[in-house]
């Protein structure tokens, strides 16, 4: 099944089944032992990530359940990300030679890469397996927590469509905050905050991608570019870390200036890029946006009902402007 929310069905049983199937994947990617390291740490993170999203969408209601989860979902995903961050490394050295391949030979990246390699590739298998078996173990017990999560008719947080509402909104609210601060201050912290919550928000689109497909698909694409964008310029505020510290590992003087030069021009490309589609994607009020998805919510609970006439996501639109 896909990772979206059935109007239709109890908002507590999807959230059951959208959690339990990101589980069991993040479970059989670290289990497969055909896989590559790096290519299962990174699969199982991202799942725990969408889990943290999912827990997002519904925290009104059930707000111990989400604070304790959600602290769980986040220490697995940091047991491994000392291992994941040095492959990541790789990967943002390959895009950037990629990017300006035609303005750069590739020589001048090889030694960079080769170091980088050398990290990532150093990381004691005796140390990474027994961490990837105890999460194996840690996600199987956290499947066994969800069986905790169920609305009762009296929820305080109100209907599923109140609820997935203001979870919507919060974080569209808060990826808002988040490129303002980012516009004023333009520093890495600020940049990682605001792609944190454009990752946030895409995954509130994808599940929500359903009431409107025609609209929050393309929403959708656009919040996955910030973070995708942001992700990599975090990428290489890193990379330039770990050069500082040993720069002559990494080259020749003359190669490190062209490669921190690229570097420099390319986050300055990613972090423009992803503030003028943040400001297009937050613009909307918060409160206006939690009306509209209650407003499409309730639509689409209502639309298999062929007693009830329906209105079209427009409509929903114009009366909730």
């Amino acid at each position: 099944m896909a990772y979206r929310v059935d109007p239709d069905a109890p908002l507590d049983a999807e959230f059951r089944r959208i959690a339990g199937e990101q589980l069991r994947k993040a479970e059989r990617a670290l289990g497969a032992t055909e896989r590559d390291r790096n290519e299962a740490i990174h699969d199982a993170r991202k799942r725990l990530k969408a889990l943290r999203g999912l827990l997002r969408l519904v925290r009104d209601a059930k707000p111990a359940f989400h604070a304790r989860e959600n602290v769980r979902y986040r220490d697995l995903a940091r047991s491994l990300s000392g291992a994941r961050d040095a492959g990541a490394l790789v990967e943002a050295l390959d895009q950037l030679a990629a990017h300006y391949a035609e303005e750069v030979a590739a020589d001048v990246f090889r030694r960079a890469r080769e170091q980088l390699v050398e990290r990532r590739d150093t990381t004691p298998v005796e140390e990474i397996d027994p961490a990837m078996e105890t999460l194996v173990g840690s996600l199987g017990a956290a499947r066994h927590e969800l069986d905790g999560f169920v609305i009762g008719p009296k929820n305080k947080a109100g209907d599923a469509a109140q609820i997935v509402a203001r979870g919507f909104a919060r974080t569209q609210a808060r990826g808002r905050a988040a490129w303002a601060v980012a516009q004023k201050r333009r520093d890495v912290e600020s940049f990682h905050e605001l792609r944190k919550r454009a990752k946030y928000h895409w995954m509130h689109l994808k599940l929500l991608g359903p009431l409107w497909p025609e609209v929050m698909a393309p929403q959708a694409t656009a919040a996955k570019a910030i973070a995708d964008g942001l992700g990599l310029d975090h990428d290489y505020a890193v990379m330039r870390q770990e050069i500082a510290r040993t720069p002559d590992t990494f080259g020749t003087q003359r190669e490190l200036a062209v490669l921190l030069a690229l570097v420099d021009r390319r986050q300055t490309e990613l972090r423009e890029a992803a503030l003028g589609t943040a400001r297009r994607l937050f613009a909307d009020d918060p409160d206006g946006v939690a009306t509209r998805i209650k407003r499409l919510y309730r639509a689409a609970q209502m639309a298999r009902d062929p007693g009830v006439p329906v209105a079209s996501p427009l409509d929903v639109l114009r009366r909730a402007s």
